[in-house]
């Protein structure tokens, strides 16, 4: 999912330390999110497909995980663009992006005249997209 975008950003790897730019957060995000989605699973199956409760539970949380990838304004430049995790990149209007935010904000980076702000929109792109994956990570917690 990230390996595009972590891809790209080694073209740029002095300049990642020299701006502080890191995908640590979302690669924790990322990790946590798997784990959480794994125990899901595991509930998943072993659920009373009898309890109708529970069921709807679980459904809930499935409609929530979705939403929570939403980002309500959008992505930079493009606000009708919500999806943080999943979208076209401002690039290549015919293919889909994982985290299209991060992509687009490292492919601007050489045509920005200011690179110190080019980099500061990394580091925004990349705190939005770990924020996001970890709010969806708790969509799928345990309920108790």
């Amino acid at each position: 999912m990230l390996a595009k975008s972590a891809t790209f950003s080694m073209k740029h790897p002095q300049e990642m330390k020299s701006h502080s730019v890191s995908f640590d957060s979302l690669f924790s995000a990322v990790k946590n999110f798997t784990e959480i989605a794994s125990k899901f699973s595991e509930r998943l199956q072993d659920l009373d497909k009898n309890n109708l409760m529970l069921l709807r539970i679980m459904n809930d949380q499935l409609m929530f995980l979705e939403r929570a990838f939403i980002d309500p304004l959008g992505l930079p430049d493009r606000p009708f663009y919500r999806h943080v995790i999943f979208a076209p990149s401002s690039h290549n209007k015919y293919a889909g992006e994982s985290f299209p935010g991060i992509y687009d904000a490292l492919f601007d980076i050489e045509s920005k005249v200011d690179p110190s702000k080019a980099w500061g929109e990394v580091k925004r792109q990349i705190s939005v997209a770990a924020f996001t994956v970890q709010a969806a990570a708790g969509t799928l917690r345990e309920v108790a």
